[in-house]
């Protein structure tokens, strides 16, 4: 196949499996814990104008696996799958949930947040996928060679998953658990990948 195609296929293998794990998660699990804001989480004001960041996390996840170097995106879409199915596993058995502050504004921003709750779920809070999905992406698409383009999009990654926390989607510690996911599977894909090389090459 094409190396277009291939990074098409990659990506849509680990995002609709992530998908389905969440949307499984949010169907089966019981009671959720309500989770409480921490001090970090009131020191950021809500607006409903982080949406904008928010959704982008829509952009910058296929610009990622179309930039990203060719010989990374098998490592990409496993742990794209693999987040999802820890995830989920963490939603089925703690299942979390948390005050979401109603937004009575007529902006187009507040427009769209009011869109965006109707087509989401309020629990599978902890952790945030947001986040795990983003510092995976973003991981994957570094390139030493273009310095410029990783200083962008860790910028952008950044404002994406400080968002979660201005739009009120998740909380202080949901950003912590998708950050220690997305570190816990990018270096155990890694480690699996480099093992499975050996076996085959010995």
């Amino acid at each position: 196949m094409q190396p277009c195609f291939m990074r098409l296929f990659y990506l849509l293998v680990g995002w609709i499996s992530v998908g389905i794990c969440y949307r499984s998660a949010a169907e089966l699990q019981g009671k959720p814990t309500l989770l409480a804001p921490s001090i970090i989480d009131q020191w950021i004001d809500f607006t409903p104008h982080a949406i904008w960041f928010y959704l982008s996390f829509f952009l910058i996840i296929p610009i990622c696996f179309w930039v990203a170097p060719y010989s990374r995106l098998r490592w990409m879409s496993a742990c794209f799958m693999l987040s999802g199915l820890m995830a989920a596993l963490c939603y089925l058995f703690f299942p979390t949930t948390m005050d979401f502050p109603v937004d009575t504004g007529n902006s187009a921003s507040s427009w769209l947040l009011a869109r965006l709750i109707d087509i989401d779920v309020p629990v599978n809070c902890f952790p945030s996928l947001h986040v795990t999905l983003t510092m995976l992406a973003i991981w994957g698409s570094f390139d030493r060679d273009h310095p410029l383009r990783n200083i962008i999009l860790v910028l952008w990654g950044m404002a994406i998953v400080f968002s979660i926390i201005q739009l009120r989607r998740h909380l202080f510690i949901d950003f912590m658990g998708g950050m220690v996911l997305a570190l816990m599977v990018g270096y155990g894909v890694r480690y699996g990948f480099t093992r499975l090389a050996q076996q085959q090459s010995g």
